[in-house]
């Protein structure tokens, strides 16, 4: 039986394309500013993940961590990936403003509690931005544990970010992973973690490598008061 339902944050419960779309965008045209880059905006872009205005499926953007982006910047120009790091840490309020719910996420919250289950988050964004996140929407009541792209020096899918977990007695059988990207929906393959692949983020099905189940968002994961894995 599942007890554990861990979610992605970006695309997973929070609308990707309002929060980090407008960021991209204003990033990497600063960056190109900030370095007097002789190099082609959108050529900048496409190797972070940004094509023809859109956030391209699995790419750096997507479903990388902090970590992961510093070190795209930094192989674009000599000091990209610190500037980038700081850009980041001083936009926290600019991602705040622009955080929207996807349509269902408290319900799915709110059910799966009320149905017993334990509600994580499992993201590869900061923690300090996942804090902002579960305080602004008031969801403090709703997850039980977070684990951020700056908790751990793995990222998914790598299962080893779910190590300390494992180590308080975290059965990876009795976990569903729900998130909108392959990074989400490989996680644990091996290890008997189930997954779930939602659409509301940057992937269509296609993308969706290793997903037992995919829905359109969240809002369907729970049917007549029942969690969609308990109907079959």
């Amino acid at each position: 039986m599942k007890k554990v339902i861990i979610y992605d944050k970006d695309g997973t419960l929070l609308d990707y394309h309002k929060i980090w779309q407008p960021y991209a965008h204003k990033c990497i045209n600063d960056f190109v500013d900030e370095f007097n880059l002789d190099k082609d905006v959108d050529d900048i872009g496409e190797t972070l993940g940004l094509k023809e205005g859109e956030i391209m499926p699995n790419s750096v953007i997507a479903s990388g961590t902090g970590d992961d982006i510093h070190r795209a910047f930094e192989s674009l120009h000599e000091g990209g990936g610190k500037w980038a790091k700081a850009y980041y840490e001083e936009n926290l309020d600019m991602l705040v403003e622009n955080m929207a719910l996807i349509e269902g996420a408290v319900e799915a919250l709110k059910t799966g509690q009320e149905l017993g289950y334990k509600n994580m988050i499992l993201t590869s964004d900061s923690r300090q931005s996942t804090l902002n996140f579960i305080k602004k929407f008031e969801l403090e009541y709703y997850i039980s544990e977070i684990v951020c792209g700056d908790d751990t020096p793995y990222s998914k899918p790598d299962i080893r970010v779910l190590d300390a977990q494992v180590e308080a007695g975290l059965n990876l059988k009795e976990v569903v992973m729900v998130g909108d990207n392959s990074a989400d929906t490989l996680l644990g393959k091996e290890e008997g973690v189930t997954t779930i692949g939602v659409l509301s983020g940057t992937c269509e099905n296609i993308h969706l490598v290793g997903a037992d189940l995919i829905v359109d968002s969240v809002k369907d994961l729970f049917v007549d008061g029942k969690f969609i894995l308990d109907e079959a």
